[in-house]
């Protein structure tokens, strides 16, 4: 795949809750065919779901970031698509430069906020976490999950496995209680509450 916009990609799954135009991410489409002929490596449980994932390169206006692109379909039909970034972007940074009003959300995060997912209505999730070592000074956007709106006829529900998942990995905060958590918690938490409010 070609260097694209990482910005550009990540308003495109808030837009629509997943990445709708494979263009986007230089692709001819999302069919397993197309994939397998682009490199990607192919991982599939029976036939019921396959993961197809390969390694992709962005940039974010300063510096390239390596990513790993994820597309996961049933029975060669889309049910999402993903990239996993790592800690590669800061979350303050894709949240700044993210079109305003951000859709609709609820705030998840683990008991001491070193970690969190921001959970869409549209079933997209942005999973963050603050750095590996030493004090939590930023979030940084290590994991998207955007899923197609319409599971249905589908035996598999990635929408509603993923929204369990981080749901049952982190507690939910609204966005008000968050600022009187941030006063009292690491920097991380405070520049979150400030780029939510």
């Amino acid at each position: 795949m070609s260097t694209r916009d990482l910005y550009a990609v990540l308003q495109a799954y808030l837009d629509d809750g997943w990445l709708r135009d494979p263009q986007t991410v230089g692709l001819d489409s999302f069919g397993a065919p197309a994939l397998l002929a682009c490199g990607f490596d192919e991982l599939c449980d029976g036939g019921q779901l396959c993961l197809y994932e390969d390694a992709c390169l962005f940039h974010d206006g300063r510096h390239s970031v390596q990513a790993s692109f994820k597309v996961y379909l049933q029975q060669g039909r889309l049910l999402a698509n993903g990239l996993e970034l790592g800690y590669q972007l800061r979350l303050a940074s894709f949240l700044r430069a993210a079109r305003r009003p951000l859709p609709p959300y609820r705030l998840l995060l683990e008991p001491g906020a070193r970690s969190g997912a921001l959970v869409f209505e549209n079933a997209l999730v942005l999973q963050f976490a603050a750095n590996l070592r030493g004090a939590p000074r930023h979030y940084f956007l290590t994991l998207v999950e955007g899923h197609l709106p319409d599971p249905a006829g589908s035996g598999i529900d990635l929408r509603a496995a993923s929204a369990g998942h981080v749901q049952a990995l982190y507690g939910s905060h609204a966005p008000d209680a968050l600022t009187t958590r941030a006063r009292r918690g690491h920097a991380a938490l405070r520049e979150l509450a400030r780029l939510l409010s």
